[in-house]
């Protein structure tokens, strides 16, 4: 069973970790930066970056946080493909890209 779970121990960033008993298999962490939560680090697979990344995009809507930026050069293919953006890596509202529902 994969679990994805926040990482309270690193009080530099917001940080979840994606593990499996205990085997870390991915993370991705970033700060806040005024209103915008920026992704500055993303370390997995594939296969988890849309569940890494709506999970921590999630966590800031419900804080109130409904901007986010993505400062990841090297995964902005991949995050664009998934629909987190288009041409500028940044979301200018969390609560609209959830309203749009999954698979948009």
């Amino acid at each position: 069973m994969v679990e994805i779970l926040q990482n309270k121990e690193n009080t530099e960033k917001i940080e979840f970790n994606a593990s499996d008993n205990g085997e870390v298999l991915g993370r991705i962490a970033g700060v806040l930066d005024g209103d915008a939560f920026v992704i500055d680090e993303l370390d997995c697979e594939a296969f988890f970056t849309d569940g890494l990344v709506r999970a921590i995009l999630n966590l800031m809507n419900l804080h109130g946080i409904d901007k986010a930026r993505f400062e990841v050069p090297e995964r902005s293919e991949e995050l664009k493909k998934l629909g987190f953006f288009t041409d500028d890596p940044k979301m200018d509202s969390i609560a609209e890209f959830f309203d749009k529902g999954c698979g948009h």
